[in-house]
């Protein structure tokens, strides 16, 4: 009787084994899968977002104007004239100082005057379609109508253009010695943009054989 009575404990055991075996086993919750508490939700009304302090948009800093110092000469005495006038209407902070008589020779690269207007355009047209980007018609009285092509204060990078003119095929380019009259100045030019500068160069044309270029800033 007792082994029957073992066997049935036995049986008893297995049969309680299978029944928590086949329980399923709790998984934990992954985060972010909490349940919603729907007392915390609030519906807010248009006037309710009105009302909610918004952050303000950055605003874009402007760029800083880089401005330099020029010096651009040399002027006659009448010239000098008409170009403080054009700097002061222009507002530039300038100081005219003379030129030393030994300074005033220019080397100039150009073409001689043409007949006419019309003829002058037509040849600085061509010039430019032979990759010439320096060029303007020269609109001072004395030199009507002709084109420049560049000032120089040394004879050798002139002599060096007028190659390269020769070789693009501007067989009209010539140089010639500009010594002008006593009495010539100069204008040292403070605080200039770049675009007052690019403003500055369109007014070589009236002013023949002038020059502007960058300077240090005293």
């Amino acid at each position: 009787m007792k082994w029957l009575i073992g066997l049935l404990l036995l049986i008893n055991m297995l049969v309680l084994a299978y029944f928590k075996l086949s329980q399923p086993i709790p998984v934990g919750m992954p985060g972010g899968h909490e349940p919603i508490q729907p007392e915390m939700i609030k519906i807010l009304t248009p006037e309710q977002l009105a009302l909610i302090p918004k952050k303000p948009t950055p605003v874009a800093q402007p760029s800083p104007v880089v401005s330099a110092c020029y010096e651009w000469g040399g002027f006659s005495a009448g010239n000098l004239s008409r170009a403080k006038n054009i700097l002061q209407k222009l507002a530039i902070d300038f100081e005219v100082k003379p030129i030393a008589q030994q300074d005033t020779t220019r080397y100039w690269v150009y073409i001689p005057p043409l007949a006419s207007a019309e003829k002058a355009q037509a040849k600085i047209e061509e010039v430019r379609a032979l990759g010439v980007k320096e060029s303007f018609i020269i609109q001072d009285p004395q030199w009507r109508n002709a084109i420049s092509l560049g000032v120089f204060k040394d004879e050798t990078l002139a002599s060096k253009l007028l190659e390269e003119l020769h070789d693009r095929g501007v067989k009209s380019a010539i140089k010639g010695m500009r010594n002008h009259d006593g009495g010539q100045s100069s204008i040292t030019l403070k605080n200039v943009s770049d675009t007052t500068a690019a403003e500055l160069e369109k007014l070589f044309p009236d002013f023949s054989g002038s020059e502007l270029k960058k300077a240090a800033c005293q």
